[in-house]
């Protein structure tokens, strides 16, 4: 099928697509040269550009507008749930407390991390550093995470899904996950610990001029102001929050089991295992394995990637217990997500629900499934596939 070519697009220039426009035939983003850097322009493959006429231009701006007092409405609620588990491990000190506070701090820290997901958008506040600040100090500060610069990496998965540059292709490709084994250790969350950590901490992309009609004109301004190293401010950020949890869960674990105020070493013989227990643990199983899997099953198809970029827009409808552990804020409208950055995660059912009553989101590219698991199940069942392990990104 010949791939057709299309300029790089505003949202209302798309709505004056015609219908044909959203026709199944890949699309490509001509990207204009850079004359800074003197790098030549090419061509990117953007799948679902042609799909943001979808919803009239009018009504994403409404379902765009922003209301603070739910984000912070939520963040207090989420850290509230938070503290009330580290206070039961320090008034009820046994084993079956740790073995309750360990889920209930990991998912709802997850909750904070995707409200920290509309930061990275910058859509919290209509002030971006008000936005940047507020994400930076109650939502991502706590696992050392920044927006200015952490933000870089989640704008380049926008511009870039359903082509090789992708940072997170090694999450929803299938080259790395084309037997059982591989899959299973990709569930660990090991086999993507390095690449996490690299995205997160070391990646520093741009937001180019295909990135910025992929995305919404947030992630254009987030991209001008991000920072390439950490400044004064975004250090105190991080180092307070873990030296903070550091002492702050020693000390309540240590007191809680015995320790006492007036000997330190007490304390730390007792407590050592506070921080790695109630907050590195938690962070690790409900936080980072659920987003990494999510990220996964809202991207992936059990087939040779080539033909799955086509169509990597899903949507999972699921169930309260699979969306409070793997999707929680709304995260699973991701078709929403992707088509308008802009709206945040409060509104996104109601433009996943418009999305599905126009007859159009019945045509190819865009999925929208039941169970979470069941995915994961199907695509274990579909394994080995051999067209993934031919895929050229093995190599890499």
């Amino acid at each position: 099928m010949q791939a057709r070519e299309v300029p790089v697009m505003d949202e209302v220039t798309m709505s004056a697509l015609p219908a044909t426009a959203l026709s199944r035939t890949p699309i490509e983003v001509k990207v204009p040269s850079d004359t800074a850097s003197g790098k030549a322009g090419g061509v990117r493959r953007n799948p679902y550009v042609a799909y943001r006429k979808l919803l009239p231009p009018q009504r994403v701006r409404e379902l765009s507008q922003l209301r603070p007092w739910i984000s912070v409405r939520d963040t207090i609620w989420c850290w509230a749930w938070i503290a009330a588990a580290w206070a039961l491990v320090y008034f009820v000190p046994t084993w079956w407390a740790v073995l309750l506070a360990v889920p209930v701090i990991g998912t709802r820290y997850y909750a904070l991390f995707i409200i920290g997901h509309d930061g990275m958008h910058r859509r919290i506040f209509t002030s971006g550093p008000a936005s940047d600040l507020f994400t930076d100090l109650f939502l991502i500060g706590p696992i050392g995470m920044v927006n200015r610069i952490n933000s870089r990496g989640h704008l380049e998965h926008h511009q870039n899904l359903a082509n090789d540059d992708d940072p997170d292709l090694h999450k929803h490709a299938c080259f790395n996950k084309a037997d059982k084994l591989e899959y299973v250790l990709f569930l660990t969350g090991l086999a993507s610990v390095i690449n996490v950590f690299k995205n997160l901490f070391l990646r520093t992309g741009k937001v180019d001029a295909a990135g910025r009609s992929a995305a919404a004109e947030s992630d254009a301004s987030a991209s001008d102001t991000n920072r390439r190293t950490h400044g004064v401010r975004d250090l105190l950020i991080i180092g307070a929050w873990q030296i903070g949890l550091i002492v702050g869960l020693t000390m309540l674990v240590g007191l809680a089991f015995g320790g006492s105020i007036d000997s330190p070493l007490s304390i730390l013989t007792r407590g050592w295992w506070g921080y790695p227990v109630l907050w590195i643990m938690p962070v690790y199983l409900f936080t980072y394995l659920p987003n990494l899997i999510r990220a996964f099953v809202e991207h992936s198809h059990p087939e040779d990637d080539d033909i799955a970029d086509e169509h990597r827009l899903i949507t999972f409808l699921s169930n309260p217990i699979e969306r409070l552990v793997l999707s929680p804020m709304n995260m699973n409208y991701h078709i929403g997500h992707h088509l308008w950055p802009s709206i945040p995660y409060y509104n996104l059912p109601i433009a996943d629900r418009e999305l599905r009553a126009t007859p159009e989101s019945a045509r190819q590219g865009m999925e929208w499934r039941g169970s979470y698991l069941a995915y994961m199940w199907r695509y274990y069942v579909a394994l080995p596939i051999e067209a993934c392990k031919k895929s050229r990104h093995r190599a890499h």
